[in-house]
């Protein structure tokens, strides 16, 4: 005769027992993952904000011609800044080659696993 459902609730309840920290601790690394991604994104969109706004400082001290000697240092001063912000624009979105061939060669052998 199978089992009755008032027979297995006791062992269901007793398996949610030894399980649900195995589960808290996937539902801890999703959240932890999903954090780390609106960080980044919000890095991201930050840096990209910055870039602009010392793009447009540029624009404004180079439209009319310096008089003083503080502004072509605060012109310099941003052009380097800008330059910078290129820079490391550049390095973020574009990847080493080696860096990436090398991850390609790792995910091709890795089993791929839900958890």
């Amino acid at each position: 005769m199978t089992p009755t459902i008032r027979e297995l609730l006791p062992l269901n309840n007793k398996l949610k027992c030894l399980l649900a920290p195995e589960f808290l601790k996937q539902k801890e690394k999703a959240d932890i993952l999903e954090m780390t991604l609106n960080f980044l994104q919000c890095s991201h969109a930050v840096n990209q904000g910055f870039s602009r706004c010392v793009g447009e400082i540029v624009h404004f001290l180079s439209k009319d011609e310096m008089k003083t000697q503080s502004q072509r240092r605060l012109l310099k001063h941003f052009q380097n800044l800008q330059t910078s912000c290129e820079q490391n624009r550049r390095e973020s979105v574009l990847p080493d080659q080696k860096t990436f061939s090398k991850e390609m060669n790792v995910n091709k052998s890795a089993i791929w696993r839900p958890w």
